[in-house]
């Protein structure tokens, strides 16, 4: 379904001559302003009977999917973008409660082999 827009949209570009590659675009406006996407999304959340959680809950769920997957920290760091791993942390690190019952059952394992 991805293809089949990305090929509509690539075609109805180059009639209008446009070359730019955005990921949505009506193909009158340059690009979408953030009012339009959030009313268009907040849209989408009451069609579905879903609470509203914006598109920084998208990023904030994609990280903690993530780090309870076992992702390290500073792979997050660099897909989030943040410079500094401190930042990584200080937004992320309370969802780690599984890493952090894992590192319980480690150390216990360690110490039960001493």
């Amino acid at each position: 379904m991805l293809k089949q827009y990305k090929r509509r949209q690539v075609k109805e570009a180059w009639q209008l001559g446009r070359t730019e590659t955005v990921v949505f675009s009506d193909f009158i406006h340059e690009y979408p302003n953030n009012r339009t996407l959030q009313t268009r999304l907040r849209t989408h959340f009451k069609h579905a009977d879903v609470p509203n959680i914006g598109f920084h809950g998208f990023r904030h769920t994609h990280a903690s999917l993530l780090l309870n997957s076992g992702i390290p920290y500073k792979e997050l760091q660099h897909r989030l973008g943040h410079s500094q791993i401190s930042m990584t942390m200080d937004i992320y690190s309370h969802l780690s409660k599984e890493n952090a019952k894992k590192a319980v059952s480690f150390f216990e394992a360690a110490m039960k082999s001493i």
